[in-house]
């Protein structure tokens, strides 16, 4: 395939057509839920900014980030939107959330503490978030400890309880488990209630529960891996109308000649076994294309498989296109997406890996230009 649009030796190409249509499907099954878009790590590897534009212009009702940084960003963006803050902070990120009026989870008496102290005075209330550990065991209240911690919200001059969260571990994988934590959630919500507590927005779902259909009574739903069109491996088989947004591409530098007995790259640690031809992509684990891929994995350039060969460096790689005729400089070289009908997936590269296919996009790194395709 000859391209002339891309300036760049490797770049990422975002389908942001992909991306709505992904939010469509997500809502077709869960139909009743407000949608909270999941744009951490840069939105999965995909653009924070561009993709939190497109959710927004579809109609997602929020967005979540893991870290102060990353919802700062968004607002310098002018995005003005709730933004959920997925992740525990400390003292001046507290502040930092504060200010630009994102809002922040609390699970213990310590982290109440520390908003009520960086809240503004005298204006809006800050919005948090009360998070219950039903059952993963990373961070969260107790559920036995959750109403006290939400009243003490709720009275808190400064806060407000903007919602009530938990998040699964294993959905559409041990059921038993998830109806687990689905039943903790339900009953400290019903204490809560009980206690004259409004919960606020209640979510627990992420892709997975989407998926299993796991929580029924929640009112809203926070995507992330769906909204890029990728699914958890578990639910790898089924189709759900989603479609990957994501396709990683270069164009080569170096296009040479190699006989027989040959060696490429540090270590020597391919050596030709016939005379072929060689390409060399200027990608490498500098731009989060890591070094695991030595002698493994493949390329597509004219809409055919070509292997890795050699080890992979910081900045590059190589390329056996000896069995793919007539590749020129002008020749564009897929390793995540389609090209003239073949595909490579990230979930393909992530098995290369022995990993999952969030790390293959999420490693993908700044230095690697993002085109944004249909954006809006």
């Amino acid at each position: 395939m000859t391209v002339a649009r891309s300036p760049h030796r490797a770049w990422v190409e975002v389908d942001h057509a992909a991306i709505r249509g992904n939010v469509r499907a997500i809502r077709e099954r869960a139909p009743q839920a407000e949608l909270i878009g999941v744009v951490k790590a840069n939105a999965y590897g995909h653009g924070d900014v561009a993709v939190a534009h497109t959710l927004i212009g579809v109609g997602v009702e929020r967005l979540a980030v893991a870290t102060v940084d990353e919802g700062m960003r968004l607002r310098e963006a002018g995005i003005r939107e709730p933004i959920i803050l997925l992740w525990g902070i400390g003292p001046e990120e507290a502040r930092q959330a504060a200010a630009a009026g994102l809002e922040p989870i609390a699970y213990d008496a310590r982290s109440i503490e520390l908003l009520e102290r960086s809240a503004p005075a005298g204006g809006d209330k800050l919005g948090v978030h009360l998070k219950v550990d039903t059952g993963l065991g990373r961070q969260g209240a107790a559920p036995e400890d959750a109403v006290e911690l939400a009243a003490r919200i709720a009275r808190s001059p400064s806060l407000a309880l903007a919602g009530t969260m938990s998040h699964l571990a294993v959905p559409g994988e041990d059921e038993a488990y998830s109806e687990v934590q689905v039943l903790r959630m339900a009953r400290t919500l019903d204490s809560m209630r009980s206690s004259g507590i409004d919960p606020g927005l209640v979510h627990v779902s992420a892709t997975g529960g989407i998926l299993s259909g796991s929580v029924g009574f929640a009112g809203a739903v926070r995507p992330g891996l769906s909204l890029y069109g990728l699914m958890p491996a578990w639910a790898a088989d089924r189709e759900v109308g989603l479609r990957p947004a994501l396709s990683l591409k270069a164009l080569p530098l170096r296009i040479f000649e190699l006989p027989s007995g040959a060696a490429i790259g540090y270590g020597l640690r391919f050596r030709t076994p016939q005379a072929t031809r060689i390409a060399t992509l200027g990608i490498g684990y500098g731009d989060g294309w890591p070094r695991v891929h030595a002698n493994n994995g493949f390329v597509l350039v004219r809409g055919q498989r070509a292997p890795i060969v050699g080890a992979v460096s910081m900045d590059g790689l190589t390329v056996d296109i000896g069995g793919v005729p007539g590749v020129t400089y002008d020749d564009e070289f897929v390793l995540i997406g389609e090209q003239e009908g073949a595909r490579i997936t990230a979930e393909q590269v992530a098995d290369e890996r022995r990993t999952i296919n969030y790390e293959v996009t999420t490693a993908l790194r700044g230095r690697l230009p993002r085109i944004h395709l249909a954006a809006e």
